[in-house]
């Protein structure tokens, strides 16, 4: 990557405008993606030397775990990035449909096949990361400085406006400097400092919300053969409150499976084969049977994910000029809904349409954009969260309701396609949560329970102590 003389050249003033984004990660890659169709120069800084090929990077230990790209999301990047999806194949990735091709459970009952039109495809977090890096890389007013780290924005009192960052080398004993900048965006994840930055610039902090869900993962990848689990790709087991264990197989690149088990507090699934394997098998069928077969491709690894965090930036009445937050920096999902990479790309198309308008009041209307899309898979996961009795949290009149109706709901799914069909329509950004609650859908839901389906029970308000985490 770039080396100290072009950080040197970064301080120099621009011959035109420039926009600097912190962080490269995927939703700092989108957000220079469309940065550079207004800015003549966009500066991209990061903790570390950026990858050329597809690879695990050491700012982003959870892309060894299984990711699911929501259909939502890919719409997107196929907006952003023409003919992406064919790259994604062309280096091992499927296609398939979101119904038939994948296999949804609910607890330990399985959602009715069908054809829902909802195209997705399996392939793991790097290639979508990397065939993305590459074609953001390319863009000729793109540059990327790294590694670098990122010490807080620039603030112009006589204009009261951010007018850059504050950078140093990613050394002992570096020195700082500073990189001139017309707008700053905050993409640096949910370890972002924005609260920080905004109360040293004299602006109110955001309220932040909290489900501490505190989920553990175990991956691990196998060697998939040509006649195993024909017509699927993907298989799901989505935790409910009799079985709060998620579960996930991916079909990958390079004739892989990738799979990950989750629990809930202390109940982490095991890091070595023997307990994953064991684990596993009390998982749904499709699961157990892959890591039943032994065909492991490396060892176990562990990942824990303490909570989820909003940060509620579009309620604030005052906000800097010349500063955005983007991506996990905004809103950090529970990575076991695979929602994380769909709403950065969602974020990525609202900020491209705001930049084509007024540059009044820009960073107000793109932080009310973002909000709007973060509120779907923000209560849909939140809500799901809290249907699991070991998270920590309050279940108001309205969430249990919701959770009672959506136990009913998965068990009408496992006999009616159309039920199923609505469902994955929300749950991959598609439709509102409101459709759900549609009269034609209600009457489907309540006729299944009507007939003497068994129903899950829902969970009761959490009052016990948190339980003590297992040491990863």
């Amino acid at each position: 990557m770039d080396g100290g003389g072009t950080w040197r050249a970064a301080q120099r003033a621009p011959a035109g405008r420039r926009a600097v984004v912190a962080g490269a990660s995927l939703a700092g890659l989108l957000a220079a993606r469309v940065l550079a169709e207004q800015f003549d120069e966009v500066l991209l800084v990061d903790r570390e030397a950026l990858p050329a090929g597809n690879a695990h990077r050491r700012t982003t230990p959870h892309s060894w775990h299984a990711h699911g790209l929501l259909a939502r999301g890919r719409e997107a990047l196929e907006q952003l990035f023409p003919g992406i999806t064919e790259e994604w194949l062309a280096q091992g990735g499927r296609c398939g449909d979101a119904q038939r091709n994948v296999a949804f459970y609910a607890g330990r009952q399985r959602f009715a096949p069908g054809d829902s039109g909802i195209g997705g495809v399996a392939v793991g977090r790097v290639v979508i990361e990397g065939s993305v890096r590459r074609r953001v890389l390319a863009l000729p007013r793109v540059r990327v400085l790294a590694p670098l780290r990122v010490l807080g924005p620039l603030w112009d009192a006589a204009e009261r406006r951010v007018r850059g960052l504050c950078v140093a080398p990613d050394e002992d004993g570096g020195t700082a400097f500073e990189i001139p900048a017309d707008l700053v965006v905050d993409a640096t994840g949910r370890g972002s400092r924005l609260p920080q930055w905004l109360a040293g610039l004299g602006f109110p902090v955001p309220d932040e919300e909290r489900v501490h869900s505190d989920i553990r993962y175990a991956t691990a990848y196998f060697e998939r053969r040509s006649d195993e689990l024909p017509g699927l790709e993907v298989v799901l087991g989505t935790a409910t409150a009799d079985h709060p264990r998620p579960a996930v197989l991916i079909g990958q690149e390079q004739d892989r499976w990738v799979v990950t088990l989750a629990g809930y507090g202390a109940d982490a699934p095991p890091l070595d084969r023997a307990g994953f394997a064991a684990r596993a098998a009390a998982s749904v069928p499709e699961i157990a049977a892959v890591v039943g077969a032994g065909r492991f491709l490396d060892e176990p690894r562990g990942y824990r994910f303490p909570h989820s965090q909003r940060r509620r930036v579009e309620r604030l009445a005052r906000w800097p000029r010349g500063l955005l937050a983007l991506g996990d920096a905004l809103c950090s999902f529970n990575p076991i809904y695979g929602q994380g990479m769909s709403v950065a790309a969602a974020e990525a198309l609202a900020l491209r349409e705001e930049l084509a308008g007024a540059r009044e009041g820009l960073e107000q209307r793109v932080l009310r954009r973002a909000a709007q899309i973060i509120d779907t898979p923000w209560t849909t996961a939140a809500g799901a969260d809290l249907a699991i009795p070991a998270v920590e949290g309050e279940r108001p009149l309205p969430v249990r309701l919701v959770n009672g109706y959506l136990a009913r709901l998965f068990q009408a799914a496992g006999t009616d396609p159309a039920v199923g069909r609505a469902f994955l329509a929300v749950a991959h950004l598609l439709a509102s949560p409101a459709t759900l609650f549609a009269p034609a859908l209600l009457w489907r839901v309540f006729r299944a329970a009507g007939r003497g389906a068994a129903l899950p029970r829902t969970a009761a308000p959490h009052r016990s102590p948190r339980q003590s985490p297992a040491p990863w």
